[in-house]
């Protein structure tokens, strides 16, 4: 039990270790997209945190050099506010890391139970987390994906945790593809959106967002979707509404969107702790003063926050624990936000924490703004550029059915279910593909689901051209020969459930499973944001098919999604997805092509019908689509229905290879909210008869 009173390891499951190296394994803390994190013991008998990561990452060779790279910059860090790196194996299989276990709920699970936070806690919060950012950026190293659910609240105060995406400020990018943008969506900052240099003043801007979130319960740049987050943190302003007046000022210094006008960590600690250069102890003993442990971690989350803290814990991971604070009995006081920081050409200060490096900060900084990152007369404009996606909420494709020209998407666009990035817009005027059609192949067999990695998001610039229709009255969904039916009465049928149990909604390891109601449950969560099951169908998938389901939403924004897959290839990592959004004001197909991109077809508004979790308790929708490949033409029309309505339809001119069906959950967008539980129910594929199309 921890000091809050939650248990927080799991079982061990079938098929866990029961060591790693000299490491003694006692209980599962959680998972991410790199692995998977259990509670462990080293031979004193303390408790470790072990990153075990996931083999397919260890058979990549650019992965290992990225790995050890990431451990050896982690190991730079001063340890201070953070979760230290203890040990790690990057040498031999299997590779895992080992860091300090800190017991405790993470920022965004606390913030969601007991609401915002406020006074010496909330100053203390900003306090830890620039003092941890202090550290880290004087070790040479940016961490790249700070946000709540890498934040542990620990008695003491917080923990910075995961460089699973940090890089070594002087890295030469070799290791790494430097046309990715990689970080959660609603903690970017704008210059990694735009593709300018990423620099420390990057993990400043996040600092922000967190600290915002922290205040008001939501993320300062909060919108229903990824380019609708991405639009207002280039070009819209925070909301900062019901932030602590006296941290204000501060959080929109860190917010500017020139990342040269924004304070250094160093000079955020200043200001925080109202003296130059405190020393750790000092820090130490100010955010402990004032620090209020969390009462609560996540409801029914069992796991609590240091699971899936831990489960951030990635390659490289994180740095090393402060010494507790002196028992000094010192009476409990609030640290104000200083708005008189010093002003005047002075010196960058160093890295000033016990057992840090003296690496230099910024040099030739006035006052409390760093210089820029970038010389200014370059000739490009000043400020962030603004994607060009058009605004948050675009209209409708329009009628008719575009032209495509042939061929896959360009290299370089999101991978398999990942969102378009920022530049010219999915649909009609968008950006010409390029290449070869892709060549089609039957689909493999496929149970287990599909999770992409939601700790980090991949937004490449990039799209295709296709045509979508949305029709008054439209065709009905054709009847069909039924080849394969799952009213999900039997756990043994075959779809993913990784335990032999039913789902239990308040165990956050359960990500899908049978329920005892003989429905299939399905929970994608902000760090697996995109989760997919493929049907247990043995036979031959038609290429000329139907997809019915009953999707019934138990949890989760407005803004997550429920829907079906279609042409799911595993080898190419390819399918079509066609998803609801839980608050029935939009269905969207997409083209998920793997290392192609992954690009919009169609999406309709407003859907005429749709029950939604205010109308019901149990607010059921019943989800077709028809996916008809049409040799002839070399074409695939995707159409869709919901609650016996005809909603949308959309071609591709290049028809992904053939594959299977299954279903989907997505929780994109970075936004607050919960996670998105659906329940299934009788799921029905049918082969669309010769003749019969829809029409």
């Amino acid at each position: 039990m921890t000091s809050n009173g939650h248990e927080r390891a799991k079982p061990l499951r079938t098929g866990d270790p029961e060591e790693l190296g000299e490491y003694r394994i006692v209980g599962r803390l959680g998972r991410g997209g790199m692995g998977t994190v259990y509670l462990g013991r080293d031979a004193s008998d303390r408790q470790v945190a072990v990153k075990l990561i996931h083999p397919d990452l260890g058979d990549d060779e650019a992965f290992r050099r990225r790995f050890a790279r990431e451990v050896e910059a982690a190991r730079r860090v001063a340890r201070f506010s953070t979760a230290g790196v203890l040990d790690a194996r990057f040498e031999s299989d299997p590779l895992y890391i080992v860091s300090e276990y800190v017991p405790g709920p993470n920022l965004s699970e606390t913030v969601q139970a007991d609401g915002p936070m406020h006074g010496g806690t909330l100053e203390s919060l900003a306090m830890g987390v620039a003092a941890a950012l202090t550290a880290i950026h004087g070790a040479g190293v940016i961490h790249r994906d700070l946000k709540p659910a890498n934040v542990l609240l620990s008695s003491v105060g917080p923990k910075v945790i995961d460089f699973g995406i940090a890089r070594a400020m002087d890295d030469d990018s070799a290791v790494t593809r430097s046309s990715q943008l990689m970080g959660t969506p609603a903690y970017l900052a704008p210059e990694l959106i735009t593709g300018e240099e990423v620099t420390s003043a990057s993990d400043i801007f996040s600092w922000g967002c967190l600290v915002a979130f922290a205040g008001t319960g939501r993320a300062p740049f909060d919108a229903a979707t990824v380019p609708a987050v991405l639009h207002q943190i280039s070009s819209g302003a925070p909301n900062l509404d019901g932030l602590d007046p006296r941290l204000d000022a501060l959080v929109r210094q860190a917010l500017e969107k020139e990342p040269g006008n924004r304070p250094t960590a160093q000079r955020l600690l200043n200001n925080l702790v109202g003296q130059e250069d405190p020393a750790a102890s000092t820090v130490d003993r100010t955010v402990s003063r004032s620090w209020t442990p969390p009462a609560t971690a996540r409801p029914g989350a069992g796991s609590g926050g240091a699971v899936a803290g831990a489960a951030g814990v990635a390659a490289g991971a994180t740095l090393g624990a402060a010494d507790p604070p002196e028992a000094n009995g010192a009476p409990t006081e609030s640290v104000s936000a200083r708005g008189d920081a010093p002003t005047g050409d002075i010196s960058a200060p160093t890295a000033n924490l016990e057992g840090g490096a003296t690496h230099a900060m910024d040099p030739g900084v006035t006052g409390a703004h760093p210089p820029p990152t970038r010389p200014m007369d370059h000739g490009a404009p000043s400020g962030p550029r603004v994607p060009g996606y058009g605004p948050p909420s675009g209209p409708a494709p329009a009628p008719g059915h575009g032209t495509q020209p042939r061929g896959a998407p360009p290299h370089g666009q999101p991978g398999y279910g990942a969102p378009p990035g920022p530049g010219t817009p999915p649909g009609p005027g968008g950006a010409a593909p390029t290449g070869g059609p892709s060549p089609r192949q039957p689909g493999g067999r496929r149970r287990t689901a599909l999770i992409a990695g939601a700790t980090t998001l991949v937004v490449l610039v990039g799209v295709a051209v296709f045509g979508a229709t949305r029709l008054l009255g439209g065709p009905s969904f054709p009847e069909g020969s039924l080849i394969y039916s799952d009213e999900f009465g039997d756990m043994e049928s075959g779809w993913d459930a990784p335990y032999d149990e039913e789902f239990d909604p308040t165990d956050d390891f359960n990500l899908t499973g049978y329920t005892g109601d003989e429905t299939y449950a399905m929970r994608a969560t902000p760090d697996d944001t995109r989760l997919t099951s493929a049907a247990a169908f043995e036979g031959d998938t038609p290429d000329r098919l139907g997809i019915s389901v009953e999707a019934t939403p138990h949890d989760g924004p407005e803004y997550g999604e429920m829907g079906m897959l279609c042409f799911i290839n595993d080898d190419e990592e390819t399918a079509y997805s066609i998803t609801a959004r839980l608050d029935g004001t939009g269905v969207e197909i997409r083209r998920d092509a793997g290392e192609g991109g992954s690009a919009t077809l169609g999406e309709a508004n407003d859907i005429s019908g749709f029950v939604t979790q205010e109308d019901a308790d149990e607010p059921t929708n019943t989800l077709r689509a028809t996916c008809d490949l049409d040799e002839d033409e070399d074409t695939v029309t995707i159409r869709a229905w919901v609650n016996e309505s005809f909603v949308l339809e959309a071609v591709d001119e290049d028809p992904l290879p053939g594959g299977e069906t299954g279903l989907m959950v997505r929780r994109d967008g970075g936004g607050s909210g919960g996670d998105v539980l659906v329940h299934f129910d009788n799921y029905r594929l049918t082969e669309i008869d010769n003749g019969e199309s829809g029409e």
